[in-house]
């Protein structure tokens, strides 16, 4: 959401004031929003009323940290209190015109937060049983994919934005989990079912499970493959099926088709069968997309990561020839075409993360400026939704010109985007 002092704030005509406070300072007469606890189950809804301290302590008791207010409908927290746990408070400034989907982004993003550090720790170790030789058990893999489908379920934008925070030690485990990620987001852009979006995501979070048999020195080579290693490495999808089926695992047909066929090319340029067009799972289809997207987006020891816009590019450019072209549209529908994450500059010279993209308005996404025009750092980012400013102001005076590589500006987007 923007932040306080936005020169957006001034233009609109009528905002909600929501504060975030910490649970030890909500007291009787404050208007609650949705109230979740640490699993995302909802324990007070939007415009419940404090009307007892117990209500406090039954929060604190389910582990909920911190709430948020509806300033306008209720009590403030005392100006000289201080929160006993350190947490701090922010404004947000909610436009009554606003979207339930932008909204449902602040709301969920704590959410996310957790289910991607605990879906995180579920892959790797899944992943490093396997590599052991032990078996894993894919209850837990599967409660992962409920939970990261209820989240996407919730608010599509959410986890999908924390997937730009990548470490540098652990890339197949992170690797792993964004693709459950980004195959989960892409199978409800396409309404596919809840259930069914769970499978997909079993079949995103497992894909590469067949990697943990291929040698560890092919596995991690730096640089281009010898032909002999290319043929070890093509395996990895074939070892995944045997690995499942080996340890006779109720893992879901559409999981399965993920992990087998996520290699395979639209006009059968693919591995491991050299399957074509609809002889290709659509969930395998979907996971080609999430799996290149994400390897692109990523830093390698080979090669630096593509920025957002250039590994869309690319992957359209594949279009009917290695991927779908159905599934590329709506892939690049829901990412936008400056995907979260994405560093650009704008025409007037400012350069900011974009943090969000706009169903619809996939050329118009909100961004948190953080250079002026004249290329200075900003003490304050500012947010500027730009659709948003061209619907008021009826023109384009502001708009994305170009995506830009980050790191000559010393900027690591994933430090604008986990904040939600």
């Amino acid at each position: 959401m923007p932040a306080a002092g936005s020169a957006d704030f001034h233009a609109m005509s009528e905002t909600r004031i929501i504060k975030r406070v910490a649970i030890d300072r909500v007291t009787v007469g404050m208007f609650l929003e949705d109230v979740f606890d640490e699993r995302g189950r909802l324990l007070y809804t939007e415009n419940t009323r404090v009307t007892d301290p117990a209500q406090v302590e039954r929060l604190k008791q389910r582990g909920v940290r911190h709430v948020f207010i509806n300033l306008h409908k209720g009590a403030d927290t005392a100006p000289s209190a201080e929160s006993k746990n350190g947490e701090t408070e922010d404004l947000v400034f909610v436009d009554t015109g606003a979207s339930e989907r932008e909204w449902a982004y602040c709301r969920e993003i704590e959410h996310a937060r957790r289910i991607h550090q605990e879906s995180f720790h579920t892959v790797r170790e899944t992943l490093k049983s396997i590599k052991m030789g032990k078996t894993f058990k894919p209850e837990q893999v599967e409660k992962a994919s409920q939970e990261i489908t209820q989240s996407i379920l919730r608010n599509p934008d959410a986890l999908v934005s924390l997937c730009q925070i990548k470490g540098h030690d652990e890339y197949t485990y992170e690797h792993c989990l964004h693709v459950g990620i980004l195959i989960s987001t892409l199978a409800h852009e396409m309404n596919y079912s809840q259930d069914q979006i769970a499978r997909i995501a079993m079949g995103g979070l497992l894909h590469d499970i067949g990697k943990m048999r291929v040698p560890e020195p092919i596995l991690n080579k730096p640089g281009k493959y010898e032909p002999w290693e290319f043929a070890i490495m093509k395996r990895h999808p074939e070892h995944g099926l045997a690995i499942i089926r080996e340890h006779t695992m109720k893992i879901p047909d559409i999981a399965m088709a993920v992990i087998g066929q996520h290699h395979e090319r639209y006009d059968g340029s693919g591995y491991p069968a050299g399957l074509t067009g609809s002889n290709i799972h659509e969930a395998a289809l979907m996971g080609a997309v999430a799996d290149v997207y994400d390897a692109l987006t990523t830093d390698r020891i080979y090669r630096e990561a593509w920025t957002p816009q250039k590994a869309l590019a690319t992957i359209f450019q594949g279009c009917d020839k290695e991927y779908s072209r159905m599934v590329v549209e709506r892939f690049t529908k829901h990412m936008g075409i400056y995907p979260v994450g994405s560093f650009v500059r704008l025409t007037t010279g400012e350069m900011g993360v974009v943090t969000r993209v706009h169903p619809g308005r996939i050329m118009a996404p909100e961004v948190l400026v953080l250079f002026n025009t004249k290329g200075e750092r900003l003490e304050k980012p500012v947010t500027v939704d730009l659709a948003r400013m061209q619907s008021e102001r009826g023109g384009e005076e502001r708009r994305v010109e170009i995506s830009v590589d980050p790191k000559p500006y010393n900027i690591r987007v994933a430090d604008y985007i986990s904040r939600g």
